[in-house]
């Protein structure tokens, strides 16, 4: 997932976590991030489908990211 970040978020339920983290360009399965260390946690946002955007916990705060496409996608 693409994101868009934004703040101020209600947290409904973890819904996974970052399974590998890499700075390189590649293709990688599961919920990897190029930002986000493995183990971070991600969470559903009330009242929105998780397809369209989720949170992510950082420093004890929750991010909003927004999905705007596939990864590799333009």
């Amino acid at each position: 997932m693409k994101s868009a970040m934004s703040m101020w978020v209600k947290i409904d339920e973890e819904i996974g976590k970052v399974t590998r983290y890499s700075d390189k360009e590649g293709t990688y399965s599961g919920n990897f991030s190029n930002k986000y260390s493995k183990g971070t946690k991600l969470y559903s946002i009330k009242g929105i489908h998780p397809d369209e955007a989720i949170a992510i916990e950082e420093d004890g705060e929750f991010r909003k990211a927004i999905n705007v496409g596939k990864y590799g996608e333009k």
